[in-house]
């Protein structure tokens, strides 16, 4: 950024000056060369000293202008009447995160769908598997009974077994 004052060090010297116009303080004839040349290194040296700051303050002011338009954009302002200023820049980041991040969401609903759709299918396996099971089961208990009973001597009427009466 150029500074606003970009003169140099002529004004300090006579010849700078227009043929009629003269030091508003002349400076003093009665003082030696010497002390003039002094004093007018002086001022030649304190205004390079005021033109560097100058200049340096413009360049961390700039950069100050700079930072506070990053953090207009990544924090925008809430005006008097409570509307927010949203930035463009701001605005078109935050929709291509925002799509972004639904696009992420909506691919992990379609994954959560499938494994659900995955888990249902297999509850239902499980369930004919135990209901076949508990069918064995019951199948299993008739026939142990109906072993049983073909296995269980039959009743005569003698005390004695029948293989012993012979």
């Amino acid at each position: 950024m150029d500074s606003m004052f970009e003169d140099d060090i002529s004004i300090l010297t006579q010849e700078a000056l227009g043929p009629d116009e003269d030091w508003l303080d002349s400076p003093n004839t009665d003082l030696s060369g010497e002390m003039c040349s002094a004093s007018h290194f002086a001022l030649i040296t304190a205004y390079d000293d005021i033109k560097n700051r100058l200049t340096a303050l413009e360049r961390e002011n700039s950069t100050l202008k700079r930072r506070l338009k990053m953090y207009e954009v990544k924090y925008p302002l809430i005006g008097e009447f409570g509307e927010e200023h949203i930035f463009s820049l701001y605005e078109a980041k935050e929709n291509s995160l925002l799509k972004s991040e639904k696009a992420s969401l909506q691919q992990q609903l379609n994954q959560f769908q499938h494994e659900l759709q995955k888990s249902k299918e297999r509850e239902e396996q499980l369930e004919e598997m135990i209901q076949a099971y508990e069918k064995l089961c019951v199948e299993k208990a008739e026939l142990e009974t109906e072993l049983g009973e073909m296995l269980s001597p039959v009743p005569s009427p003698c005390s004695e077994p029948w293989w012993r009466l012979t």
